[in-house]
């Protein structure tokens, strides 16, 4: 033990000189590697060398000792999140990790997963766009329909827009709209739990919908969070405004509710090259006897090279209190093809 925490340090030592380097890792055998530990997912360790072209990739469990000064963000299997964490080596297998309102001694195998953290604002960001477009010769019918989302992700903040269009023509019938979107932010405290706040918007012809605008505020908490998905539930309240098409039955049937909101997410974003995302929603009136609406959605995408992906998905609302002359129900499949940040 002795002889392998002297190496260590003089490998760190000429790591900080040579190199400009801080991190050092000593395997079971007792080989090191010296470089800038980036991150564990999945059970794989990624280090940045100057000395090698491309970044080595390293079996966790091999890591005997690790020897970092670092920040990360860390997760561990309880659920924990740590922020801004220090990492540092107490005896062998064993690490002691301090973040920003937490402080755990773990074993090594009960680190999900950590990421060294980069204070530049683009590393961030992420952004995807797709589109997609289908012609058929029967009625002349087009369809076009695209989708734009933006997320910002910082150690305990995560903010995402989302943006999505379908349009349909067809000879002799009236055009089909439908425009969905929204944007909210979340803010995470310790141990999976979570606050949040957003604005969502709807706006569809099948439902006789100029425009639907629902804020709302809440409190959640995920059930899973690591390296490869996340589950969460959300609970809170919100104020649901709405301005519908005139009818012959009900020339003006705008109207404004009170609604609780009780919903799930999961998404399975490191499956290989399989991304999964769904999302549902209840809302009940508080100030409408009876009324409920439900919004559901379900994704999928396939990776493809320098960053393209193909995806298809459903999306569904239900009103059980719908406008006069209006359907209770408004669903759309739609596929694309599209780029992601």
């Amino acid at each position: 033990m002795m002889k392998k925490t002297l190496l260590a340090a003089i490998v760190l030592l000429f790591a900080t000189f040579a190199f400009g380097q801080k991190d050092s890792l000593i395997f079971d055998g007792g080989q090191v590697i010296v470089g800038e530990i980036k991150e564990m997912s999945r059970g794989v360790l990624t280090v940045e060398t100057d000395y090698s072209d491309s970044d080595f990739k390293i079996d966790w469990e091999k890591v005997s000792e690790f020897y970092s000064s670092q920040l990360y963000l860390v997760q561990v299997a309880d659920r924990a999140v740590l922020t801004n964490a220090s990492i540092i080596m107490v005896e062998p297998q064993k690490l002691k990790v301090t973040g920003d309102f937490l402080t755990k001694e773990v074993g090594f195998e009960q680190i999900v997963y950590f990421r060294q953290i980069d204070p530049d604002f683009w590393s961030k960001l992420s952004a995807s766009i797709d589109l997609g477009f289908s012609l058929t010769k029967a009625s002349n019918l087009r369809q076009f329909n695209t989708s734009a989302n933006i997320g910002f992700n910082s150690t305990q903040w995560t903010m995402k827009a989302t943006y999505r269009q379908v349009r349909s023509q067809q000879d002799d019938v009236d055009p089909i709209r439908r425009i969905d979107g929204g944007a909210n932010a979340d803010y995470a405290l310790r141990n999976g739990v979570f606050f949040g706040a957003g604005l969502s918007f709807l706006s569809n012809t099948e439902q006789l919908l100029d425009l639907r605008t629902t804020g709302f505020v809440g409190s959640g908490y995920y059930f899973v969070r690591n390296n490869n998905l996340y589950w969460q539930s959300f609970l809170g309240l919100a104020i649901n405004s709405e301005n519908f098409e005139e009818t012959p039955e009900e020339p003006s049937s705008d109207r404004e509710s009170y609604e609780a909101v009780l919903g799930t997410e999961l998404n399975m974003y490191d499956i290989g090259d399989l991304n999964l995302f769904t999302n549902f929603t209840w809302y009940p009136s508080l100030t409408e006897e009876g009324r409920n609406r439900i919004d559901f959605r379900f994704d999928v995408s396939y990776d493809l090279p320098l960053d393209f992906y193909v995806k298809t998905g459903v999306t569904l609302n239900y009103d059980s209190q719908p406008a006069p002359g209006a359907s209770d129900t408004d669903y759309v499949i739609v596929t694309g093809f599209g780029w992601e940040l």
